[in-house]
C-alpha cells in the first residue's frame, strides 16, 4: 500500500478522564475475529448509537483490522511505552511500518466522531476524538487518532491521588515499572529527565505494555451515558 511513513508528535496532553477502575465492566477478552481477515459485510453486532458518536441510527460496527483484538496476538506489534510510529505492521499485504494512508483510515466502520477506551489495568477512561492539524486529520476517529491518543494519554504523569487508587502491592509494582522504564533510557541526560518526571500512567501497566488491540464492550456503560458501540476494551500483553 503506498504512503509515506507517518510521524506522531510525542508531547503529552490531557485526552482522558479519571474514573475508578471498579466502575469498569469486565467484558470478554476473546473477540471472535481472526488475524488477517476483514469482517465481511453483514457481520457484527447490530447497535443503536446516539450523538456524538454516530448520530441516531442502526448500524453494524466493527474496528479496523490493525486495531482489532485477537486471541493472544495482534496485527500490530507495538510497545506502548514507545512512540506509535515505532509500531510494526505484521500483515503481509500491508507495509511493515505505519504510513499516512494507513493511519488516515477510519478506526471503526461506520466511522465515529468519538470513542472511549478502558483497560482493566488502568483507572482512567481514554477518550479519542479527531486530532486537529494532524497529517491523518479527518472528521471522524482514525487509526492514527487511536494510536496517537493512547500513547499521549499513557505518557501523562500520575498524581498522588491517582496513585492512591492502587493497593500497596499495586503501588509497589507501578514504582518498580517506573524505575525499569527510566533505566532503559540510554542517554544519561534524558534518563535523568525521565526519572525526574516520576511515575506515568504507562507504569500502571507494569510489563503489560504490548498492544493487543481493542474489542467492543457489549452494552457500553449506560451509567456514564456511553452507549453500546462507543466503548472499547484495550487488551495488553507482557513485553
Amino acid at each position: 500500500m503506498p504512503g509515506r511513513r507517518v510521524h506522531f508528535a510525542d508531547e503529552p496532553s490531557t485526552p482522558s478522564e479519571s474514573h475508578s477502575a471498579s466502575n469498569h465492566p469486565t467484558p470478554s477478552r476473546h473477540p471472535p475475529r481472526t488475524p488477517g481477515r476483514r469482517m465481511p459485510q453483514g457481520q457484527g453486532p447490530t447497535v443503536s448509537l446516539s450523538a456524538p458518536y454516530l448520530g441516531t441510527l442502526h448500524a453494524q460496527i466493527s474496528v479496523h483490522l490493525l486495531l482489532a483484538a485477537t486471541r493472544g496476538s495482534s496485527p500490530l506489534d507495538w510497545d506502548m511505552s514507545l512512540p506509535a510510529e515505532s509500531a510494526r505492521v505484521l500483515l503481509t499485504f500491508n507495509p511493515q511500518r505505519l504510513t499516512d494512508t494507513i493511519v488516515s483510515e477510519p478506526a471503526t466502520i461506520p466511522p465515529t466522531q468519538r470513542l472511549a477506551i478502558i483497560c482493566t489495568h488502568l483507572p482512567w477512561t481514554i477518550t479519542v476524538t479527531p486530532s486537529r492539524g494532524a497529517s491523518w486529520e479527518a472528521p471522524y476517529v482514525t487509526v492514527g487518532d487511536v494510536l496517537h491518543t493512547l500513547y499521549r494519554a499513557l505518557r501523562l504523569c500520575v498524581t498522588g491521588p491517582e496513585l492512591g487508587v492502587l493497593d500497596a502491592a499495586g503501588q509497589r509494582k507501578a514504582k518498580e515499572a517506573y524505575v525499569r522504564r527510566y533505566r532503559r533510557v540510554v542517554d544519561p541526560g534524558n534518563r535523568d529527565s525521565e526519572k525526574a518526571k516520576g511515575i506515568k500512567r504507562i507504569d500502571f501497566l507494569c510489563d503489560y505494555r504490548t498492544f493487543l488491540g481493542i474489542s467492543l464492550v457489549q452494552g457500553g456503560i449506560p451509567a456514564r451515558q456511553l452507549p453500546h458501540g462507543a466503548v472499547w476494551l484495550l487488551h495488553t500483553a507482557a513485553v
